[in-house]
């Protein structure tokens, strides 16, 4: 396995005025703080993102400021460096313009592209906020290898829609843990798929069903 280019925080410092999340992230296998909403959505939607295969927060600064960026992300087709725009609002914070070019410039040299963020596109609902920390707290629980040998039937029972309550009773001589956190980790991985995510907290009436 390739060594991943960034693999920790360059400051801990919290900007003034952000919130503080200690997090774990199963992707990467290790804690992680972040500083504001903003970060804990972006670190959300990569932990549930298949694309994604690994990332780092605060990888580097800023040449010039006193910010970092934001994170670092590898994905299946290519490295990514994500900065969330700090701009007046306007035009130009909605598309996506570059506020510091020579840091698309080291981008460019290293193929990596810089994506600037408007904390405007940082809209996932509240719930499923809450639904993707749950799925990931069950996750980071529970060692991959232990769930591994039960996807391939899970998700075959799947196959039609049925509630988390329905799938934990058909597999009874399994730990219901085990069972629910084999689902969440296909729901992470893109090949379960729950309707309500973004609208329902998580629970036994949660409906699933395969890709």
């Amino acid at each position: 396995m390739r060594t991943a280019r960034f693999q920790k925080a360059v400051t801990p410092m919290r900007p003034h005025g952000s919130h503080r999340f200690d997090v774990f992230g199963p992707k990467i296998g290790r804690r992680l703080t972040l500083f504001g909403r903003e970060a804990l959505q972006l670190w959300l939607r990569m932990e549930a993102d298949p694309q994604v295969v690994t990332y780092c927060e605060r990888p580097m600064r800023i040449s010039g400021r006193s910010r970092a960026a934001d994170f670092w992300v590898e994905t299946n087709v290519g490295e990514h460096l994500y900065l969330v725009a700090r701009l007046p609002p306007g035009p130009s914070a909605g598309q996506g313009a570059c506020p510091c070019p020579a840091l698309e410039a080291w981008g460019r040299a290293r193929s990596i592209a810089l994506r600037v963020i408007s904390p405007d596109d940082l809209n996932d609902s509240e719930t499923l906020c809450q639904n993707r920390l749950t799925m990931l707290q069950y996750v980071a629980a529970r060692p991959l290898a232990t769930v591994a040998e039960f996807r391939t039937t899970i998700l075959s029972a799947c196959e039609g829609e049925l509630s988390l309550a329905v799938l934990e009773r058909q597999f009874e001589q399994i730990d219901p843990a085990v069972v629910r956190t084999t689902a969440f980790s296909l729901i992470l991985q893109d090949r379960l798929a729950c309707p309500t995510i973004a609208s329902q907290p998580l629970g036994p009436r949660s409906q699933l069903v395969k890709r």
